[in-house]
C-alpha cells in the first residue's frame, strides 16, 4: 500500500528574510562663506604653515651647525676668559657661603657658652 504524505507537511522551506533596519539616505552638504570657499582658505593656511615649518627647520639646522660643542667646530674668536671668569666668581661665592656658615657656628657656640656661664653665675 502506498501512503501519501499528509497535506500539512510541505517539502518547501518557509522563507524567513531577516529584517534589516532602514537607514536614512546619506546626504552631502557643502557650506560656503560669503567671502569665498572655506576649503581654499584651509589650503592657503596649510601652505603658510608648511612654509613656516621649513623656516623653523632651516633656523634650527643653522643653530645646530654653529653651536659650540666639543669638537673642531669652534666659533671664530673663541675666548677662554669668560669661562675662567665664571669659575672664579663661582669659587668666590662658594668661599662666601662656607665662611658665613662657619661664622654662624662660632657665633651660636659663643652665645651658648655665654648663656650657660650666666646661668651658672646666677645659681652661685
Amino acid at each position: 500500500m502506498a501512503t501519501s504524505l499528509p497535506s500539512f507537511c510541505s517539502l518547501t522551506k518557509p522563507s524567513h528574510k531577516p529584517k534589516l533596519p532602514k537607514c536614512p539616505p546619506v546626504r552631502c552638504q557643502s557650506f560656503h562663506n560669503d567671502e569665498g570657499n572655506s576649503a581654499n582658505m584651509v589650503d592657503a593656511n596649510l601652505g603658510v604653515l608648511r612654509e613656516r615649518i621649513r623656516e623653523v627647520k632651516k633656523k634650527e639646522s643653522l643653530e645646530r651647525c654653529f653651536k659650540h660643542e666639543n669638537g673642531w667646530n669652534y666659533k671664530s674668536g673663541y675666548d677662554n676668559k669668560h669661562k675662567v671668569h665664571g669659575k672664579v666668581s663661582e669659587s668666590i661665592e662658594l668661599l662666601g657661603l662656607v665662611s658665613s656658615s662657619l661664622g654662624f657656628v662660632f657665633l651660636f657656640g659663643s652665645f651658648s657658652i655665654l648663656l650657660v656661664s650666666f646661668v651658672v653665675h646666677l645659681h652661685n
